[in-house]
């Protein structure tokens, strides 16, 4: 339903208020539907005030991948940091984001298909790699808290791990959304922890 909002609100505000609409117009359509134009009109908004937002469509793509990311790294990575046992902390982790994932799977799979098209689109491309540093460089900082707080000693790099456990959530995370199998994806979750903890820790 267009929203009908002519209230004075920043531009911070309005830029909120596209992206919310954005998600609602690809949620029906898929992202080939978020046209500027389409976007503006779910917002209740005239065009113009969605390129004073953004430069481009493929700014405001870039938009939603950062404020998705910005919304799962506290809530999900920090768990790293909280628990002493290594192969705890991770399990912790990945049900953290899969429980994350699971509590919105259609927003989700469309986040992933964001992420891919960025990838594909060169004039996208940088934010889907800075999205991937982004994450690996938030774990790799609770793990070294993790250390740091008493958890005990990594025998391989931190930074190493990091990257492993990034590629072990998204593997699991995709899974769940392909197949929706709760059980697989705890066991998944349950080996990862087990193998990733004995490979990390003396």
């Amino acid at each position: 339903m267009t929203r009908r909002t002519r209230e004075h609100r920043s531009a911070a505000e309005r830029r909120e208020q596209l992206l919310d609409a954005a998600v609602e117009v690809m949620r029906e359509g898929g992202i080939g539907a978020a046209s500027t134009r389409a976007v503006a009109e779910r917002a209740g908004l005239p065009q113009g005030a969605f390129h004073y937002c953004f430069r481009s469509k493929d700014e405001l793509f870039a938009a939603l991948l950062e404020r998705e990311l910005n919304a799962s790294l506290g809530q999900v990575w920090d768990a790293l940091a909280e628990v002493r046992d290594m192969e705890a902390s991770i399990a912790a982790a990945l049900r953290a984001l899969l429980d994350h994932v699971r509590s919105d799977p259609e927003y989700h799979l469309l986040s992933a298909e964001l992420t891919d098209m960025a990838a594909r689109t060169p004039a996208l491309a940088h934010v889907a790699r800075r999205e991937h540093t982004t994450y690996v460089d938030h774990v790799d900082r609770m793990l070294r808290r993790w250390q740091e707080s008493g958890g005990g000693r990594l025998s391989v790099d931190s930074r190493a791990l990091a990257e492993a456990l990034v590629a072990a959530s998204i593997g699991i995370t995709s899974a769940w959304l392909s197949a929706r199998d709760d059980e697989a994806a705890h066991a998944s979750v349950a080996l990862f922890s087990s193998a990733l903890a004995r490979a990390a820790t003396p």
